[in-house]
């Protein structure tokens, strides 16, 4: 294996490669190398308002001095970014870019066109034969015309596009387009070495792309997984040189992915992934589950394995899905946009389109391979498409069948099987029989010639990977030549940190309290019953624009440190400091060493740059804490003047009592004035509804009654013309300006009129009550009775 030392050779034989090239071309055409890398890092920031990496920039300067070059660097490290930069600096040129799917086609068009650039996907769907005839024409305003017009920054497009299709093959040796190629980009470069014998044939045969192209083309071919056998194969059929070229290997880890393998009985062991997705009762909506792939080997198992899910999680059906090279071009854009948006949450998927489930989508935290890939590097290929965004811890889980660590008899040369032997000649993935116990240890040694073979056909590289007792880390880097690789933001693999019973889960997002000066009531009572209020542990809190600062230093603290000592790493620099651990930082007042260690306990760099960022929040919270002690004091100050006003006041009110002098009155509307009383001793003055006035029985003992003043003349008189000089009316005192209700006339049994019973039905009161109606009507309240049920009274 190459030590650290070769590696730092190999990267210090390319700088001067590149540093030749540019005294070449400012021998040549006046070439500026520093005016050029910072033309080019200026219109990145204006696009995206980021800054590029170092190791961007010098691919892309490399491909504009027409160096060949290579790059190996991990999914999600931003291989993309160097197709872009020089067509930005150059928008008369364009790139043709070489790309394995046209759904990935399609995906990369989509970024460039984010970037400002226009690029076109160029494939069967594309390119049909009504626009051959447009194309020879050159008369339509689509996309052929456009080719023809030399309008594009990137064509994106395929090798049986570029070998036979016979247009497109005549647009690649026109004289304009040898004229405004900047560079030809192999995407996936891998694909040359897995695809390249009968499976995908073109794929060997694109040296012949030279002979397309002017000569002084360069060639960029870009890939997460070169192990040295692959890229000796892809130099090969690139005719690249490696001694002339500009090659960068930045390897392939993935230091927030942990990688774990685990045993399943059979290819058709479909409750395997249970285990590894979250209890049914305990997940009540979307949100509840993670957000991950599942890659198998068939297009036949996507739909099983996806009915079984749906089985699992019946009121989430519309959150499982799955999408292979079968589905219809529709289905695959809303499944791929719905999975993007986080309207599916588990998306199951085989190997074509697993390439772009994960191009684009950064917070996909699960992956689960079911059943034995091909090799070592489709594994890592496809355990990458999880943790985009690094602060997202993700796990990669490798089920396998047990078979393959099942010892049998070897077949005949004819493929017929040995007596005794199972058939092999289906899909042994999809074996569910095994023999054997099933604690059955794999071995990572081979066995003796003992006339047997493996149950199931591994590749040798990634059977040791599986069956290896050491890092699996370890292993990957050994096997794709890998740099000193990053400490890992979480655990290592599984067999470094076995994790037997609980697989690990995203760590939850640190929330800061939001004051930590605020009290809570404590869950102890006292001796009353009461709870105290207590005061919270911790640190204090930054908020508003305290917050903003600190955050700011934070971030440009960590951008200045990863271009001081991890430039030339594989990842960003927010693997330095995550977001959600930058975020907690800057939020609490850390003042120890150990504050920071338990506010943040999993960040990987504390132990180098802990001390640097306490430092930095320490000079920090010492302005922030100037400036509260200046508000506390003006706050005082107000809080004085306050008291020493109620103090003036209340002298003054005490000098008035003194003088014998009215308080100065409240400002407002005064009062409004109420009609006077009556001044008659044994008189109230009241409003008596005619209507409600009844009579009732004298008792024995009169008094004499109260005099009353009303609208109207009532006197009390000896007899009276109906019921006789036995009954007066009686008038229940009551406070004034209140409505007076009288009872009805009573209805006892002891009552006797000493008049016949027709005298009181004969009786016209009509004309006695209208009389009194129309001469007092203005001043009787004749609001209803509240206690009378009856409207109709």
């Amino acid at each position: 294996m190459p030590t650290e030392h070769d590696h730092a050779k190999r990267t210090a034989d390319s700088q001067h490669i590149l540093q030749e090239a540019r005294e070449k071309a400012r021998r040549r055409r006046d070439f500026n190398s520093e005016a050029t890398r910072q033309k080019l890092e200026f219109l990145f920031e204006e696009q995206t308002g980021k800054k590029p990496y170092e190791w961007q920039i010098d691919v892309s300067e490399a491909l504009i001095l027409g160096l060949d070059s290579v790059v190996i660097a991990g999914t999600g490290a931003g291989k993309t970014i160097p197709f872009m930069l020089p067509v930005m600096l150059h928008p008369e040129k364009f790139v043709l870019v070489i790309s394995p799917l046209k759904v990935l086609q399609e995906d990369q068009a989509s970024r460039f066109q984010a970037m400002g650039l226009k690029a076109a996907a160029v494939n069967g769907d594309t390119y049909s034969r009504d626009l051959q005839k447009v194309c020879q024409l050159r008369t339509h305003t689509d996309l052929c015309q456009d080719l023809y017009t030399q309008t594009h920054n990137a064509v994106l497009t395929s090798p049986e596009m570029c070998f036979e299709h016979l247009d497109f093959r005549k647009y690649l040796r026109d004289e304009t387009t040898g004229k405004r190629i900047l560079a030809v980009i192999i995407d996936e470069a891998h694909c040359i070495s897995q695809w390249g014998g009968d499976f995908r044939p073109h794929y060997s045969m694109l040296n012949r792309l030279r002979a397309l192209l002017p000569v002084s083309t360069p060639i960029l071919a870009t890939s997460a997984t070169l192990n040295p056998s692959a890229l000796a194969e892809v130099c090969s059929g690139l005719d690249l040189d490696l001694n002339s070229s500009f090659f960068l290997n930045l390897g392939n880890d993935r230091p927030n992915i942990t990688p774990f393998v685990y045993l399943m009985n059979g290819g058709k062991d479909y409750s395997a992934v249970d285990t590894h997705l979250p209890d049914p009762n305990d997940v009540k909506s979307r949100d509840d589950l993670p957000k991950g792939l599942i890659f198998t080997n068939h297009v036949k198992k996507t739909q099983i394995l996806c009915r079984h899910i749906r089985r699992r999680y019946p009121h989430l059906r519309g959150a499982i899905d799955f999408i292979h090279a079968h589905r219809s071009a529709k289905a695959k854009r809303r499944v791929m946009n719905q999975f993007r948006k986080g309207k599916i949450k588990l998306l199951i998927s085989t190997e074509a389109t697993g390439m772009v489930c994960g191009a684009d989508v950064n917070d996909i935290e699960l992956i689960i391979q079911f059943g034995v890939p091909s090799s070592l590097s489709v594994w890592v290929q496809r355990a990458g498409r999880a943790g985009r965004s690094i602060g997202i811890q993700a796990r990669a889980i490798l089920l396998v069948e047990k078979s393959m660590f099942r010892r049998q008899k070897k077949r005949k040369p004819g493929g017929g099987n040995v007596a005794g032997a199972p058939d092999l000649n289906a899909d042994s993935s999809d074996s569910d029989s095994s023999s054997g116990s099933d604690d059955e240890a794999p071995s990572s040694s081979d066995p003796s010639n003992d006339g047997k073979e493996w149950g199931k056909n591994v590749d040798p590289v990634l059977r040791e990977y599986i069956s290896t007792k050491k890092c699996r880390r370890d292993m990957s880097d050994h096997y794709f030549n890998n740099p000193q690789r990053l400490p890992p933001t979480g655990d290592c693999c599984d067999n470094c940190n076995p994790h037997p019973t609980t697989p690990p889960r995203t760590p939850e997002p640190i929330d800061s309290p939001t004051s930590s000066a605020q009290s809570t009531p404590s869950k102890q009572r006292n001796t009353n019953g009461k709870r105290t209020m207590v005061s919270r542990d911790g640190p204090t809190t930054r908020r508003k624009e305290h917050l903003k600062q600190a955050r700011s230093s934070l971030e440009q603290w960590r951008l200045n440190t990863y271009l001081r000592d991890y430039s030339y790493s594989s990842l960003t620099h927010d693997v330095l400091l995550p977001d959600k651990y930058l975020s907690s930082l800057a939020s609490h007042r850390v003042t120890t060493l150990d504050d920071l260690c338990s506010l943040v306990p999993s960040w990987a760099f504390v132990d180098e740059h802990g001390a640097d960022v306490l430092l930095l929040l320490r000079v920090d919270t010492a302005v922030q804490q100037e400036r509260e002690r200046e508000k506390e004091a003006k706050k005082q100050a107000r809080r004085q003047e306050t008291l020493k006003r109620q103090a003036e006041r209340k002298a003054e009110l005490a000098r008035q009592k003194a003088a014998n002098l009215q308080p100065r009155k409240r400002r407002g509307r005064p009062p409004k004035a109420r009609p006077p009383l009556a001044s008659t001793s044994n008189a109230v003055s009241v409003y008596i509804p005619i209507c409600f006035i009844a009579y009732v029985r004298r008792k024995p003992s009169p008094a004499t009654p109260t005099a009353i003043h009303t609208p109207f003349p009532i006197t009390p008189s000896p007899y009276h013309p109906i019921y006789g000089s036995h009954y007066y009316p009686q008038i229940i005192p009551h406070t004034p300006l209140q409505p007076l209700y009288f009872s009805p006339i009573p209805t006892s049994n002891n009552w006797q009129s000493p008049y016949p019973p027709n005298f009181i039905n004969n009786f016209n009161t009509n004309n006695f009550y209208s009389s009194v109606t129309n001469s007092y009507l203005p001043h009787v309240n004749t609001s209803p009775d509240p206690r009378n049920n009856n409207p109709n009274s």
